[in-house]
């Protein structure tokens, strides 16, 4: 879990989306180059906290997906898909994202269970979880 929490912390960053995003024609292939456009904290009564990036952070934090099974960014390893979880693995050590979507060329890769930020909900709301939302660039 250490390995998953790390990857979003150093992936995290904020970007705006353009429509040449959206119109890519493979736009649910994990395969491609993403860049994370916010971090989310979704609260137990549906309301969100958002954290946005710097520009030059999203730049620097982008995060590729190969079609060999590979990923490089912060960290690099393999990733499979499997019955709709993504399972990451670094230095032998697999960690599988406890909440994963893949939709018209927007990633949203986070937990349900644990929380490595700080809790931006209220104590009597409570955390529901968390994601890095990405966007396909190419």
């Amino acid at each position: 879990m250490k390995l998953f929490c790390g990857i979003l912390i150093g992936l995290m960053i904020f970007s705006s989306c353009s429509s040449d995003d959206d119109n890519n024609s493979d736009s649910t292939s994990i395969v491609g180059i993403w860049k994370p456009i916010a971090e989310v904290g979704v609260c137990q009564d549906g309301s969100e906290q958002i954290d946005e990036y710097s520009i030059s952070e999203q730049e620097s934090k982008k995060l590729s997906f190969n079609t060999n099974g590979t990923f490089n960014g912060f960290y690099n390893g393999t990733w499979e898909i499997t019955d709709g979880k993504l399972f990451l693995t670094e230095n032998g050590i697999t960690d599988e994202a406890t909440f994963f979507e893949l939709t018209n060329n927007r990633l949203r890769i986070g937990s349900i269970e644990e929380n490595p930020f700080d809790d931006p909900c209220s104590v009597s709301v409570g955390l529901s979880h968390y994601y890095t939302e990405y966007t396909k660039v190419e």
